[in-house]
C-alpha cells in the first residue's frame, strides 16, 4: 500500500517551475506510449489482420500529419488570447480517445478515427507543451527545458514498443493482443490526464493575453525577418528530412539486403540517444548559444546522408560488419539532432515575446508538419524515378544549405549570463521533486 501512494503525485505550489515541468512531462510521457507501436503496427495488423491495401494504411498514415498541419495555424494564437492549460489538456483528453479508437479498432473505420483523434491531439499537445516550457523556463535555460520536453516523446515511444511491440509479436498481432495493448495505454494515458487537470497550472496570465485577430498586421510582431528565414530553414530542412525517413529503411532491407529484425536492433541505440539525452545535449544551446548546436546537427546529418549510400561499397569487404559503421552514424545523427532541436525552439522562443509566443510556435510547428506531408512523397518519387541515392543527396544538399543560411543570416539572440565576479552562497538543496531535464 505505501508504494501504490508513493507511485500517487501529491499536491504541489502551481508557484514551482519544477513542479510545474514535471507534471508536464510525465504527463508527455504517458501519452506517447502507441507512438512506436503503431510506427510498426499499423503497416503491419491492418494488411494481415484487416485486409487493409496500401491505400488505406498510406491514408492511415498520411492523416495524422494532415491533421496536425490543419490545427497548429490556429491553436498558437489561440493560446496566445485563452492560455496554454485548457489545451494541453484538451489534447490529454483527445489522445486517450484516440487509444480507446485503437483498442476499438477492429476495422479501417475504427483505425481511422483514431489516427484523425491523435493527429488532432497531437496538434493541441505538443504545441501547448512548448509554449508552457517557454512561459516556464528561466532566462538561459531554455535549450536545456525544450530538450526535455522533446525526450518524453521519444522516450515514451520507446517504453510502449519495449512493452507491446513484443506481446504482438509474440501473437501474430492477434485482434484481442491489439485491444489488450492499447487498452493499457489508456490507462497511462488517463493517469497522465487526470495529472495535468489536477496539477498543472495556467502558465499564461490574462494579462499578458491579446485578442485574436487572425490578419496580417496582427501577425507582424511574429513575422520578423529572421523568424521567416528560420520557418523557410525549419520548412526545407523538414522536408529533406521527411523525404529521407521512410527510404533509409527500405534502402537497408532492399539494397543492403538485411532483414527487418536485424535492422530493428541496429537502430536501438540511435533511438536510446533520442530518449535519454536530448535535455543533456539542449543543455549546449544555453552555453553557445542557439545557432552553432543548430548548424552543427544539419551539417553531421548531412554528412551521414552522403555517406550512408556508399557504404554498399564496403559489403563486398567487410560483408555484414557494414552494420557498424551504418549503427555509428545513426548513432551520430541523434547526438546532433538532440542538440540541434532544443537549440531550434529555444530560437523560437529567443526570437518570439511573451505575448506572440503561442503564434510563433503555431508557425513553426506548422512549418514542420508541411515538410512532413510534402517530404515522403518526393523521397519516393526520388527514390523510384531518379536513384536509390537521389534521396540522400538531396537531403544532404538541403542540410547544408539550411546551415549556411543559418550562419550568415539569422543573429543569435542568445547572451550568456556572465558569471559572478564574488563568491556566491552555495545553492539551496534541491526539492525532492525532479527538476526538468533531469531525465528521471
Amino acid at each position: 500500500m505505501q508504494k501504490i501512494k508513493e507511485l500517487i503525485p501529491q499536491p504541489v505550489n502551481m508557484d514551482s517551475t519544477a513542479r510545474s515541468l514535471w507534471v508536464m512531462r510525465r504527463a508527455l510521457l504517458l501519452s506517447s506510449f502507441p507512438i512506436g507501436v503503431l510506427t510498426l503496427g499499423i503497416p503491419t495488423y491492418g494488411p494481415t489482420k484487416l485486409g487493409l491495401n496500401a491505400v488505406q494504411v498510406g491514408d492511415l498514415l498520411g492523416v495524422y500529419a494532415l491533421m496536425m498541419l490543419l490545427m497548429r495555424p490556429f491553436v498558437g494564437p489561440a493560446m496566445d488570447h485563452f492560455g496554454r492549460r485548457r489545451f494541453f489538456i484538451g489534447g490529454m483528453a483527445l489522445q486517450l480517445l484516440s487509444n480507446i479508437f485503437f483498442a476499438a479498432g477492429s476495422s479501417f473505420a475504427w483505425l481511422l478515427w483514431g489516427r484523425i483523434a491523435q493527429g488532432i491531439a497531437a496538434g493541441l499537445l505538443w504545441l501547448s507543451a512548448y509554449a508552457i516550457t517557454a512561459d516556464l523556463a528561466a532566462e538561459g535555460k531554455h535549450g536545456n527545458l525544450f530538450g526535455s520536453v522533446e525526450e518524453m516523446l521519444a522516450r515514451g515511444g520507446l517504453y510502449g514498443a519495449a512493452i507491446g511491440a513484443p506481446f504482438l509479436l509474440l501473437t501474430h498481432f492477434d485482434p484481442t493482443a491489439w485491444a489488450i495493448v492499447f487498452a493499457f495505454y489508456a490507462v497511462l494515458n488517463a493517469i497522465g490526464l487526470v495529472w495535468a487537470w489536477r496539477y498543472l497550472p495556467e502558465t499564461h496570465p490574462p494579462a499578458q493575453r491579446r485578442d485574436i485577430v487572425i490578419t496580417l498586421p496582427a501577425l507582424k510582431p511574429t513575422l520578423t525577418h529572421q523568424m521567416l528565414v528560420l520557418i523557410a530553414i525549419v520548412l526545407c530542412t523538414s522536408i529533406a528530412a521527411a523525404a529521407l525517413a521512410p527510404i533509409t529503411i527500405q534502402f537497408v532491407l532492399n539494397d543492403m539486403k538485411f532483414d527487418v529484425i536485424v535492422v530493428a536492433l541496429a537502430y536501438v541505440p540511435s533511438a536510446i540517444v533520442f530518449s535519454f539525452l536530448q535535455s543533456r545535449l539542449g543543455k549546449l544551446a544555453d552555453r553557445v548559444g542557439r545557432k552553432r548546436p543548430i548548424a552543427a546537427g544539419l551539417i553531421t546529418s548531412g554528412v551521414a546522408s552522403l555517406v550512408v549510400p556508399n557504404l554498399i561499397l564496403l559489403i563486398p569487404i567487410i560483408g555484414a560488419w557494414v552494420l557498424l559503421p551504418l549503427v555509428a552514424i545513426w548513432i551520430s545523427v541523434a547526438i546532433g539532432f538532440s542538440a540541434a532541436t532544443p537549440a531550434e525552439q529555444a530560437l523560437v522562443a529567443d526570437l518570439s515575446s511573451a505575448k506572440s509566443r503561442g503564434t510563433a510556435f503555431g508557425l513553426y510547428t506548422s512549418a514542420q508538419s508541411l515538410g512532413q506531408a510534402i517530404g515522403p512523397t518526393l523521397g519516393g518519387s526520388l527514390y523510384e524515378s531518379v536513384a536509390h541515392s537521389a534521396p540522400f543527396y538531396f537531403n544532404t544538399l538541403v542540410l547544408w544549405l539550411g546551415a549556411a543560411i543559418l550562419i550568415l543570416l539569422i543573429r543569435d539572440p542568445y547572451q550568456r549570463v556572465p558569471k559572478p565576479l564574488q563568491p556566491v552562497l552555495p545553492p539551496a538543496p534541491p526539492s525532492q521533486w525532479p527538476t526538468a531535464g533531469g531525465g528521471k
